[in-house]
């Protein structure tokens, strides 16, 4: 018998253990520490009483975390993991998780579901297809290693680059908020953020990222969360160019360059420019929606 409970009233061990467990033969390495874990829910803004835990024979059976914000007006629910053990797989508990998350949904008065799941995961896709998801674009994380030869884009002139927060961006009325929820602004409120205006004084794009370090204090990597412009201005693409321009410099460091869960629709012209570039993907997704009733 499977029984469901709010992750907020189980162990903090049962719910780690649940979801190592339930990740384990999966398509990526999604195993983590206490503190991992722990650090994700304040980061991407999940909440213990809206997730789940799954229970069979009182072992810690799957999971699914759930967080939920206001998206320029709508709120919105995000299934962050959905993770059943080995051994209790195609025996419902990935069905009652997901039909128990719909339910506190509805109850929170959540409008839109969201969530994203590995390209080649056909299973849960169906699962999530049956209970009223649809894909509603396709994903990639993208990279591009080393140090260039030369580099690939010129900074455009004619354009004003500030230092910014993230929350400034996502207050731009061009702001993608759509856009998968682990590259929204709350997701990333620790990183350096830009913004470019035109010679007018008109904000046209923004960017924001983090960089990381190792012990001895050498740029390692550079994460893009977002980088967009204004898509209805005719120089979108140098915008663009500018923007990535600012956050790499020249390409001559020799660091790795990522770029989050890049919609290759919703964000099809970040996503041609930096193709051209040379960034290629190495995960790819799909991003599901669900219209509540």
């Amino acid at each position: 018998m499977i029984e469901i409970k709010r992750l907020a009233d189980c162990t903090f061990n049962e719910a780690l253990t649940a979801w190592n467990t339930g990740f384990e033969e999966y398509f990526v390495n999604m195993t983590m520490s206490h503190e991992v874990f722990l650090r994700r829910f304040s980061a991407e803004d999940l909440s213990p009483s809206i997730s789940v835990v799954a229970f069979v024979d009182g072992e810690p059976a799957g999971l699914i975390v759930n967080g939920i914000r206001t998206i320029k007006g709508v709120k919105t629910g995000w299934n962050g993991g959905t993770a059943v053990a080995v051994k209790y797989r195609k025996q419902g508990v990935g069905r009652a998780l997901m039909e128990a998350t719909l339910d506190l949904y509805r109850q929170e008065g959540v409008q839109l579901a969201m969530l994203e799941a590995i390209k080649e995961n056909e299973k849960a896709i169906a699962l999530y297809d049956s209970l009223g998801y649809e894909i509603v674009d396709e994903l990639e994380f993208l990279e591009l290693k080393g140090k260039l030869e030369e580099n690939p884009i010129l900074k455009e002139e004619g354009f004003s680059i500030r230092k910014a927060y993230p929350i400034q961006v996502g207050n731009l009325a061009f702001y993608k908020g759509g856009n998968p929820w682990q590259t929204h602004w709350q997701s990333a409120k620790d990183a350096e953020a830009v913004i470019l205006s035109d010679e007018n004084g008109n904000d046209a794009g923004y960017a924001y990222f983090k960089k990381a370090f190792n012990e001895e204090g050498v740029h390692t990597s550079t994460t893009i969360c977002q980088c967009e412009a204004d898509e209805n201005r005719d120089d979108a693409k140098e915008i663009l160019q500018t923007l990535l321009t600012q956050v790499f410099g020249s390409f001559e460091e020799d660091i790795r360059r990522v770029v989050l869960n890049l919609p290759k629709e919703r964000s099809r012209l970040a996503h041609e420019t930096l193709k051209e570039i040379g960034f290629t993907p190495f995960v790819s997704l799909v991003m599901m929606n669900r219209e509540m009733e």
